[in-house]
């Protein structure tokens, strides 16, 4: 009976000690985290703007990010502004298939001159295609001031994406996140 008090005993104290362990772990850990996520965001508002940078220097991208971008809030929309030309990019966010999508769209009017995933958690070799770069040049031209509408036919308009083989979940996921992140957009613009 001391036996198994003893073993329970030990157990315990390893199940504090590896949590408290994982715990400092993580309050260490979370600022650089946290900075490393936003460099990437950093990043992908210069891609979309086609604004060019070390991708190497973190610091460097970080300079010209806050020499050239200027972040606003508009609601729940996040807009970031190229201060050289005028050009306006969007924030939008919301549920794929397997879990969260953010992205970035730079705008031309109502013309996409740039489009990039942010993060995502869809299916590797399906719906995270999205992250490709040739999907996602796919955009760039596209009409959206009436919506950009998903398609099966390999043939897209000038309104209309062409959906991922295979991932078409994901595919009218990203349709509804552009539905209501254009819709906010231009509710903002006309503002």
């Amino acid at each position: 009976m001391n036996n198994r008090y003893w073993m329970v005993g030990l157990l315990v104290i390893l199940a504090i000690l590896c949590s408290t362990a994982l715990a400092l772990v993580n309050y260490q850990t979370m600022p650089v985290i946290e900075r490393n996520r936003e460099i990437t965001k950093m990043r992908t508002v210069l891609d979309v703007f086609g604004i060019s940078y070390d991708s190497e220097n973190s610091d460097s991208i970080i300079e010209i990010y806050k020499q050239r971008i200027e972040k606003r809030e508009a609601g729940e929309l996040e807009l970031f502004d190229d201060k050289e030309t005028g050009a306006t990019a969007v924030s939008m966010a919301g549920s794929g298939f397997q879990g969260p999508i953010t992205l970035v769209v730079a705008l031309d009017g109502d013309i996409i001159s740039g489009f990039k995933i942010v993060s995502q958690v869809e299916t590797p070799g399906l719906g995270a295609r999205i992250t490709e770069q040739e999907f996602q040049d796919s955009f760039t031209g596209k009409q959206v001031s009436e919506g950009l509408a998903m398609t099966k036919s390999g043939n897209a308009g000038l309104r209309e994406f062409d959906a991922i083989t295979g991932a078409t979940e994901t595919s009218k996921a990203l349709e509804k996140i552009f539905e209501r992140g254009f819709k906010r957009f231009f509710e903002v613009v006309e503002n």
